[in-house]
């Protein structure tokens, strides 16, 4: 499985801890980032859509530089994709502050209630559908993958941390 993780960087001392978690042994891992070091791109959006507009193959998981990768998310994949051979997308619960959890389910894939970190899709179901350049940004382009009838799997095992580099302790 070769999986593009696509990161902005507004926050550079996130780096070795987001790396880090990103240490799969199992899959041809790409990592795509960018600086915006200046947060001129509200919510690295733009950043997020060039990186995009640059990768033909595989899938594609959009990474905020504050969210991590669970330990058991990159063996989770290939379990998933052998699993689910006719997915266009795997949608994965995602751990909050405080021990909550934001869960994959297909009620949940709209504005408002997923994260972007919460998406792992095949290169080729994404087409032309890009980001919109908000902070709702991440819900809508969910959305718009939806309506044009890409198959996601929800799986609800919390396999990203959501803001974990914000959380104290």
């Amino acid at each position: 499985m070769k999986l593009h993780i696509l990161t902005a960087i507004t926050r550079p001392e996130n780096l070795p801890q987001l790396a880090q978690s990103l240490a799969p042994a199992n899959l041809d891992l790409v990592w795509h980032w960018r600086f915006d070091l200046a947060r001129a791109h509200v919510g690295g959006q733009a950043l997020k859509n060039a990186m995009l507009d640059s990768i033909t193959d595989g899938w594609v998981w959009i990474l905020d530089d504050d969210t991590l990768a669970m330990p058991a998310l990159f063996e989770r994949l290939v379990v998933l994709e052998a699993e689910h051979p006719d997915a266009d997308a795997f949608a994965v619960s995602q751990l909050l502050r405080g021990g909550a959890v934001r869960h994959a389910t297909p009620d949940a894939l709209r504005l408002d209630h997923i994260d972007v970190g919460q998406l792992i899709i095949r290169r080729d179901a994404i087409g032309d559908t890009r980001l919109d350049l908000s902070y709702g940004g991440d819900g809508l382009w969910v959305e718009a993958l939806v309506a044009k009838g890409v198959r996601v799997v929800c799986v609800d095992e919390a396999l990203s941390a959501y803001n974990r580099l914000h959380w104290e302790g």
